[in-house]
Parts: C-alpha cells; sequence; structure tokens
C-alpha cells in the first residue's frame, strides 16, 4: 500500500533532455524528496526504464556530467534499481494519468419511450398519416419495448420528431462537427422528418454562435476611402517602425517616414521602439529637416498611443490620425515603401552584415526612382532637380544662376506641381455581407497572435456608432474602434441574446436592444 506520492513538473530545459535523462532525473527527485525516510534503510527502486538499471550496475563513461552526479546521489543511498514491465506500473503512472472524466466527451442521446409518448399526443402526427406524400408507418423496437413513427417513402425510416425533441437532436448532430449549413440539413434529413424540417435547420444552423465564432466564410473586404490631397509639401506625414531586426551597429530598429504630398521618404535607425527614442527620432529626422507637419496617421502602436507622443503633438500643433487596430491598408502609403525598403536592405546584407551602412545608398535609390503615377522623383518633388548618382557621367546642366533668377524658377516649378492621388487596385473585389451595415452586432475577428484551436472571432458585440471604414463596438465594458474589414454580422436567436452594457456606461449614442431572429 502507498505511503505517499511524489509530482513535480519538469521546466522547459528539462523537457529537451533524452529519455534517459529525464528517467533518471525523475528517480533522483524522488529519492531527494523521500531522503527523510530512506537514510538508513534498506530499499529497492523499481522503474519501467531498463537502462536505468544498466546505468547502475555497469557505469559508463558516456554519460554526461549531470548524469554522473544524479546516478552518484542515487548510488548514495540505494544500487538495487529493478526493472518492472510498464503494464505493472500503475501506482507511479497513475500520477501522469488524466482522469477519464476529462477524456470523455458526453454525448446525450434521445429517451426513446418519452419519444414514444410525445409521437402518441403529437396533433401534427395526425396530420401525416393522412397525407398521400409520406408514408407513415409504426416500427417496433424489440431492445425499447416501443412502437415510433416513421417515415419510409425513401426506401429506409426516417424518424419523426415532435416539436419538444426537433432542436434537441439539431444540437446533439450538429454539435459533433458543426458542419455548414447543407450538410447538417442533409444529414438531419436524412434521419428525421417534419414539418417545415429544410427551414428549420437552415435557420437553427445559421444561428450556431460556435459555428460563427470559429468559421470563415468569406472575408470582408470594402473598397477603400481616400485621403483627402494635402494643400502643400510635408504637411501629411505617414510615420511607422520596422523590426526587430538584425542588431547591426547597435541598431534593431527603423523609424520610417512618408510625405504625403510628394512621397519623399525618411529611415532612422533606432536601438530600441520606446516612445522616447521614436520621439526623438521623428524630431530629429523630421522636424528639422521639413518643419511641422499638420497631420501625422500611424498605427496604433504603444509608442503611438502613448502619453509622451501626445504631449509632443500637442506642442507641435499637430493633428494625429490614428488607423484602427490590425488594419494596415489605412497606413498603406508607408506600408508599400515598407516592402520596398527591405527587399532592398536584404539585397544588401548579401554583401555586407551591416544593414546600417547599406541604409544611406537604398535611400538614395528609392529617392531617385520615378513614380509611375506623378511621373517625378520624390527629389525633383523636394530640390525641383534629380540627384548626382554612382556611375551618372552626366548630368543636365545647370548653368550659371542668379540666386533671385532660380528663386523665382523655384517658384515656378513649385507652384505648377500637384499631388498626386494614390492608385486604385486594378482589379478590385470588394465583398460586404448583407446585413452588416445595418447589424446590431458583430463578432469581430482576431487578428492577433492566438493559441492553436482558438476561436477565429470574438463576441458578438454590440454596434455603438458607424461610419464607412470603421465601427464602434461596445466590447468588455468600453468602446473600441474597428475596421469595417474585421467583422461579420451575428445571427442569434432571442434565448441566445448577448447581454450588453448600460447605455450609460457606454457613452451616448449607444441604441440598446437588438434585431434577432426568434426561431
Amino acid at each position: 500500500m502507498p505511503l505517499a506520492f511524489f509530482s513535480k513538473r519538469f521546466q522547459a530545459r528539462e523537457t529537451r533532455y533524452s529519455a534517459f535523462g529525464r528517467e533518471l532525473l525523475a528517480t533522483y527527485l524522488a529519492v531527494r524528496h523521500f531522503r527523510h525516510w530512506l537514510e538508513g534503510r534498506n530499499f529497492f527502486i523499481l522503474t519501467d526504464h531498463k537502462p536505468l538499471v544498466c546505468a547502475v550496475r555497469r557505469p559508463s563513461s558516456r554519460h554526461n556530467l549531470r548524469e554522473i552526479r544524479h546516478l552518484d546521489f542515487i548510488t548514495t543511498f540505494t544500487g538495487d534499481i529493478r526493472h518492472i514491465k510498464g503494464a505493472h506500473n500503475q501506482v507511479a503512472d497513475a500520477l501522469s494519468r488524466a482522469q477519464v472524466s476529462s477524456l470523455s466527451t458526453v454525448v446525450d442521446t434521445l429517451d426513446i419511450r418519452r419519444l414514444a409518448q410525445a409521437q402518441q399526443a403529437d396533433p401534427e402526427l395526425v396530420q401525416l398519416r393522412s397525407n398521400s406524400a409520406l408514408q407513415i408507418r409504426d416500427i417496433t423496437l424489440p431492445d425499447f419495448q416501443a412502437t415510433l413513427a416513421c417515415n419510409v417513402s425513401q426506401g429506409h425510416p426516417r424518424l419523426y420528431l415532435p416539436h419538444s425533441f426537433r432542436r434537441r437532436t439539431f444540437d446533439l448532430l450538429h454539435a459533433l462537427s458543426h458542419p455548414g449549413i447543407r450538410p447538417t440539413q442533409k444529414l438531419i434529413t436524412r434521419y428525421y422528418v417534419w414539418p417545415g424540417i429544410n427551414k428549420d435547420v437552415r435557420l437553427w444552423a445559421r444561428l450556431c454562435l460556435t459555428c460563427q465564432r470559429t468559421k470563415i466564410q468569406r472575408h470582408v473586404r470594402t473598397p477603400p476611402k481616400y485621403f483627402a490631397v494635402p494643400d502643400s509639401r510635408f504637411d501629411h506625414v505617414h510615420v511607422d517602425i520596422v523590426g526587430p531586426l538584425p542588431p547591426s551597429r547597435g541598431y534593431t530598429y527603423l523609424l520610417t517616414m512618408v510625405d504625403r504630398f510628394t512621397r519623399w521618404p525618411e529611415a532612422g535607425p533606432l536601438t530600441n521602439c520606446k516612445a522616447e527614442t521614436v520621439a526623438r527620432g521623428f524630431t530629429t529626422a523630421w522636424i528639422s529637416r521639413f518643419g511641422l507637419p499638420s497631420i501625422i496617421t500611424t498605427d496604433q502602436g504603444r509608442q503611438f498611443q502613448s502619453s509622451l507622443w501626445l504631449a509632443l503633438a500637442k506642442f507641435l500643433g499637430t493633428q494625429l490620425a490614428p488607423t484602427s487596430a490590425y488594419h494596415p491598408q489605412a497606413n498603406g502609403l508607408v506600408e508599400r515603401f515598407h516592402r520596398q525598403l527591405k527587399s532592398a536592405l536584404t539585397a544588401h546584407v548579401h554583401h555586407s552584415r551591416q544593414w546600417v551602412d547599406s541604409l544611406p545608398f537604398v535611400l538614395l535609390g528609392i529617392r531617385s526612382a520615378v513614380k509611375e503615377d506623378s511621373r517625378h522623383c520624390p527629389t525633383e518633388l523636394v530640390y525641383s532637380s534629380s540627384l548626382r548618382l554612382p556611375a551618372v557621367f552626366f548630368s543636365p546642366a545647370a548653368g550659371s544662376k542668379q540666386p533671385s533668377s532660380h528663386r523665382a524658377e523655384l517658384d515656378a516649378f513649385f507652384g505648377s506641381v500637384r499631388p498626386t492621388p494614390t492608385r486604385s487596385p486594378l482589379r478590385p473585389c470588394w465583398h460586404v455581407p448583407r446585413g452588416l451595415r445595418t447589424a446590431t452586432h458583430v463578432f469581430a475577428r482576431v487578428d492577433a497572435q492566438r493559441p492553436p484551436l482558438s476561436p477565429v472571432y470574438d463576441g458578438p458585440f454590440a454596434v455603438v456608432t458607424r461610419t464607412q471604414k470603421t465601427l464602434t463596438l461596445a466590447r468588455n465594458g468600453r468602446l473600441e474602434t474597428v475596421s469595417v474589414d474585421r467583422v461579420k454580422p451575428a445571427f442569434f436567436s432571442a434565448e441566445s441574446a448577448p447581454t450588453d452594457r448600460s447605455p450609460s456606461s457606454l457613452g451616448a449614442g449607444y441604441v440598446a436592444g437588438a434585431t434577432v431572429l426568434v426561431t
């Protein structure tokens, strides 16, 4: 009869030991734990790992230092280690075996006797017996001593279900694997029958909250909403952070900035991505060269939501225009620059491991490349002329100009330059589900890193306000603005309607109540 039990969870590094190392470690920990009982006593150790028995009886030089220390400690107390078959080592294995109740899935079944009684008292069954399209026959089940009414018009019996058994039967079959609407409809109509079965099954499958949280039928894709064209250069700037990158000269991040008018890109290396470092980098790389912008567009990174960044914008008199969370398309101008920048740096890394040294030349090439939409390169829109590049022997002759005349030419050139709107997709493929514009509750897609086998969507959440591209949701007691492309309409019955917070706690504009599909 066991006197005591001992169990301990391996650390992360210990789980990477070999099978012999783990068995030896378990024996070492057990002897150390029961040391106060084992000292001065004759005892033996039972193990289902036979190499451990051989290691004590015939020491080998192939063991590492850790294994030698463990063997030395164990043999200090006893050298009698015996092998036992795994099938007979039930006491020790009981500690590492999950309980049967935690491994079993309880599958409910129908009560045959209650079902037979409900059929006898069902008035709809009386009408179906007189219907010529259906062939209702009474089939006796000897094992249950009950007679059930079934439809045999299709060559095999289909059980008739009274009203009180229909939804329960649907839940039993649909919950097995949560198939789609059509597979569920074919599955249930193959074995059961009742008036309006196809309509009921389609509705219940559509209202399944588990399916709505875990399945993706088709992502929402709405047409883009274009930014207002800036009135002057360096008036609207897009800012973002790239990284972490491989360490180079102590730098691991890049602060990227793009002017919406001229498409002029800037990229400054950062040692870290703290709010203080980002604010200092933006002031040094952009403010000191191009002045104060009117609008700064960023994502919802922690650096751009910090109090320091908000204080900097207030000090500069700049309006912040953050995008919605997990929607990089809204900051696409700088995100597209990231793709070009990282591709160029990757090509340079093959020749030089220090990407910081290659960054100035990469920026020179990007700034000198002609944009297809504006037909100008960013250097021409900033300096009114192109820059001298390596291996270029002939450049446009500027001639000798007086400062006054050159100033007049610059004024005339910049006065004729107009901002170019961004290009639209060549083959747009938009998809907006019916009912999304009027849905009172939606599911929000979880775009953050999530564990395996976790739901794809979260919710449903009540819609407080809506715009063309965003929705403001009542989420966990607070208001959160998300992109329309991340949500899908929620369908639920009156019984499963979610309980929302009180309107007063969520601010003005919240409308209580929801449009539900009542079964």
